[in-house]
């Protein structure tokens, strides 16, 4: 997910010192959470009512480079639990007769529930609540100039506006830039690739009219962006979820509960100001996840 390049090994030497259920028999659950700042406060917030609700200790490891490395930590027994995202099931864990590509969030889910806990025996919950994927923001001021609220809207003025997109968007075969354009049936001017942060920067200095964004991106509430609906359905969807191995739940059945009680309890607008806090304000993900629960009566 978050669309980060492999990078690496799994895990260092000293992520793998402790283990958990499925590795050793003790009663601390680890948690992975990859480099961006979603998974790292949901790995707070099963980590606060874990050790509120149970006699568990958890443990979390924070910045595995990417959604690949979290799956194969879980099937080593190196981790127990990780938030990962539905489009996950797109990414070659499994042959092409087994998966059919849809952009229908539900029949994704589905999917990566059933051949999740198949191939690797873990269990996929319900979503959070929100989605982490490629979308299409542009400036407020001119979306509702022109009344823009869908990405077709954008077809009578695609041709006149700067668009901004991190690079690997450019070159992806199936849903890139050359898949979008052909899906929508325009394209922007001057497509630029570059760097995430140097995309918001070039809006912020009036050099680009269009970006594409994840749909939690704090610089969506930072600059003011119109994030729009992809009204014909072109990227995948990437609901984020928590999955957990089954041979931890099966010894840990109120763990199981406690991860229930997150599922669709949080939306990408919470989401997107959740993160706004952390990488904006620059304030601390365990600070920021506990005082969530808080306000929502789910931790004391």
């Amino acid at each position: 997910m978050k669309k980060k390049l492999i990078l690496g090994s799994i895990l260092s030497a000293a992520m793998l010192v402790t283990s958990a259920c499925g590795g050793g028999g003790s009663d601390e659950i680890t948690i992975g959470a990859q480099t961006y700042t979603d998974p790292k406060i949901i790995a707070h917030m099963v980590e606060a009512l874990v050790e509120e609700q149970t006699d568990h200790e958890v443990k979390i490891i924070k910045d595995i480079s990417a959604s690949p490395q979290i799956i194969s930590a879980m099937e080593q027994g190196e981790i127990q639990i990780a938030t990962l995202y539905s489009g996950e099931v797109y990414n070659n864990h499994f042959g092409k007769d087994e998966v059919e590509f849809t952009t229908d969030p539900q029949k994704t889910l589905e999917q990566a529930q059933k051949l999740f806990n198949e191939k690797y025996d873990f269990t996929w919950f319900d979503s959070l609540g929100f989605q982490n994927k490629y979308t299409i923001a542009i400036k407020r001021d001119f979306a509702e100039k022109n009344n823009i609220t869908k990405m077709s809207d954008l077809a009578p003025f695609a041709d006149q506006l700067r668009l901004g997109t991190d690079s690997t968007w450019l070159e992806r075969p199936n849903d890139g830039y050359r898949a979008f354009s052909k899906h929508y049936g325009f394209e922007f001017k001057d497509p630029k690739g570059m760097e995430v942060q140097l995309m918001y920067t070039g809006v912020e200095n009036n050099e680009l009219d269009v970006v594409t964004a994840y749909s939690v991106d704090p610089q969506i509430i930072q600059l003011d962006l119109k994030m729009l609906e992809d009204d014909k359905a072109f990227f995948p969807p990437f609901s984020a979820s928590l999955v957990a191995r089954n041979d931890m739940l099966e010894e840990y059945p109120d763990v199981k509960k406690i991860i229930e009680s997150l599922t669709d309890t949080i939306d990408e607008e919470t989401m997107t100001k959740l993160i706004y806090e952390v990488d904006i304000n620059k304030r601390d993900e365990k600070e920021v996840a506990l005082e969530y629960l808080k306000e929502q009566g789910l931790l004391k």
